[in-house]
């Protein structure tokens, strides 16, 4: 009809914050025009769909952006400390590998110097049973043979 169609108007309208609505004729306009009864709740609400937030509340909140910031953050941290773990573990073999080319003539000889100490160990065994009678049987002969002296350092008293 007679009313005046304008867009949404952005500082408010029809019990919005905006300025106060003037009545002239029976037209209803404020500070922008006139406005249909209802545009700006609609407004409003498309903005919010617009913006992505879901509801008509606020948009999100300082407590929100935090737990987000936080969230990536330790999501970062994680990442790095993967990325360290797997540094290490690449420095490692390349280490265990240039260890393995420098020591394998060395860890020939190692294992070559303990079959010598084992041949040596098992050849004292063997001389150790095979002299053991003897040497007992002399030990036991020198000290039940008793034969008494007087040394030679003994001075009698006159």
């Amino acid at each position: 009809g007679g009313q005046q169609r304008a867009a949404p108007c952005p500082r408010g309208g029809p019990g919005g914050q905006g300025q106060p609505q003037a009545e002239e004729a029976g037209t209803r306009r404020g500070h922008c025009g006139g406005h249909r009864p209802g545009a700006v709740a609609g407004a409003a609400q498309h903005l919010h769909q617009g913006l992505g937030v879901a509801g008509g509340g606020p948009g999100p909140g300082p407590a929100d952006l935090q737990t987000r910031k936080a969230r990536r953050l330790k999501q970062a941290k994680e990442e790095a400390q993967m990325e360290v773990e797997q540094y290490r573990r690449e420095r490692e073999q390349e280490f265990q590998s240039k260890q393995q080319a420098a020591m394998g003539s060395q860890g020939n000889l190692s294992t070559e110097v303990e079959q010598a100490t084992r041949r040596q160990v098992q050849g004292m065994q063997s001389s150790q049973q095979k002299n053991r009678e003897r040497v007992l049987a002399q030990l036991l002969g020198m000290v039940c043979d008793v034969r008494p002296q007087v040394h030679p350092n003994y001075r009698i008293a006159a």
